[in-house]
């Protein structure tokens, strides 16, 4: 977001300018057998709320509080949201709603909380004056060949399934442009836990098979959830480039 459309009463989204590229979809339009495409985001970059409290400061939102100040006041709130979502509420905390959910199958109603079986996370549901919002920007789609990361497909070893991670198993990730190279320290595989943001780094040096269309590595001991599956990478092994790629795989992944 460009903070200088930040005002004291509201952000102002008019200005906003979200960077989209278009990749094939791999089926033909029935009418004229041209391809079709679909659109993925380009993330810029991943901020915590010290970032965000630096904007809100050089903007003059918040020009009489510090960036610790504000970061504080903002785990205190996150602090009683969570404790009023794992007691039950739903709480509306502005940009949307806040829940939470128990996820896995019972036998019967009278079946107990196992929790090598279920598990508890967070939902959230855009609330209607943001989605009004988002419907008034218009994507800027991006122009060029710029080689970009894109998982096509995954698939877990251990059960043979596309939608479940099995940890200290393998996996073997398919695609386009996958190799993953580059000296900068944020450069990896990741394992994103969608209800903390927690990351779990495979390292170069851990991946059985590091291509351009395949890679395989051991998966990490993570925790019951639900996971997505992050690149970051400078692109190519001769010819890196001076920032990091990030790609997310659009799929979300359980952890049983």
């Amino acid at each position: 977001m460009n903070i200088n459309t930040i005002s004291e009463k509201q952000v102002d989204y008019k200005s906003y300018k979200l960077p989209v590229r278009l990749y094939p979809s791999n089926m033909l339009i029935a009418k004229d057998g041209k391809l079709s495409f679909h659109a993925k985001t380009m993330f810029r970059n991943k901020i915590n709320m010290e970032d965000i409290a630096k904007d809100l400061i050089v903007t003059g939102v918040l020009k009489n509080s510090s960036t610790d100040e504000i970061v504080y006041t903002w785990e205190k709130i996150n602090a009683a949201v969570i404790d009023r979502v794992l007691n039950g509420s739903i709480v509306d905390a502005g940009i949307g709603t806040i829940y939470a959910r128990l996820n896995g199958s019972f036998e019967s109603r009278l079946s107990e909380f196992n929790p090598e079986v279920h598990y508890i996370d967070l939902g959230f549901r855009n609330n209607k004056d943001i989605k009004e919002l988002a419907a008034n920007v218009t994507p800027v789609i991006a122009q060029g060949n710029e080689i970009v990361p894109q998982i096509t497909s995954i698939l877990d070893i251990a059960s043979q399934k596309d939608d479940t991670l099995t940890p200290n198993g393998d996996i073997v990730i398919k695609g386009k442009n996958l190799l993953i190279a580059g000296t900068n320290e944020d450069v990896g595989l990741y394992f994103v836990n969608t209800s903390n943001n927690i990351e779990a780094k495979v390292e170069l040096t851990k991946l059985t098979k590091n291509s351009r269309s395949e890679l395989i590595c051991d998966i990490p001991d993570l925790t019951p959830g639900t996971y997505t599956i992050v690149i970051k990478t400078q692109k190519s092994a001769t010819a890196p480039t001076k920032l990091t790629c990030t790609s997310v795989y659009e799929k979300i992944l359980t952890v049983n």
